[in-house]
């Protein structure tokens, strides 16, 4: 799979599906069970519609093996390919709350020092992570 991932040659069709993923991850974390606190699983190749029950199975696996479940939300737009602009917040909020919604209490993002920070170079990324702050002091209030 790896190579395949690289080889620039990944389409639709190659994408795992649900019950693929879980049984290798369910074989990957009988192995490194008991070494390894927490998974955060990047978000990139999940559909949205998807979201949910990729989301439920790894919440569910790592509870089975007791590790903590982080989401890993993508924080760039995979519409366009090779060229990834920062995500509009809409998709990230659906991301984080589809995460909440599967049990997890911890998010971290992939890739924030080009598509998040209030020091990038894409203007986007500024009002992405104004907008995301915004939206974590709705949380907390």
């Amino acid at each position: 799979k790896a190579v395949l991932a690289a080889s620039g040659q990944l389409t639709k069709a190659d994408a795992v599906s649900v019950e693929a993923h879980e049984k290798e991850w369910n074989e990957i974390f009988s192995g490194i069970h008991g070494a390894v606190d927490a998974v955060a699983f990047q978000d990139g190749h999940i559909d949205f519609d998807e979201l949910h029950s990729f989301f439920a199975i790894n919440k569910q696996l790592a509870d089975k093996y007791e590790m903590q479940c982080w989401t890993n939300a993508e924080s760039f737009d995979r519409d366009m390919p090779i060229k990834f602009f920062p995500i509009k917040f809409e998709k990230l909020r659906l991301k984080l709350e589809a995460a909440r919604a599967a049990g997890y209490d911890k998010a971290i993002t992939f890739e924030f020092s080009h598509f998040m920070s209030p020091q990038s170079a894409y203007v986007q990324a500024h009002h992405l992570y104004q907008r995301y702050q915004e939206y974590r002091q709705q949380l907390t209030s």
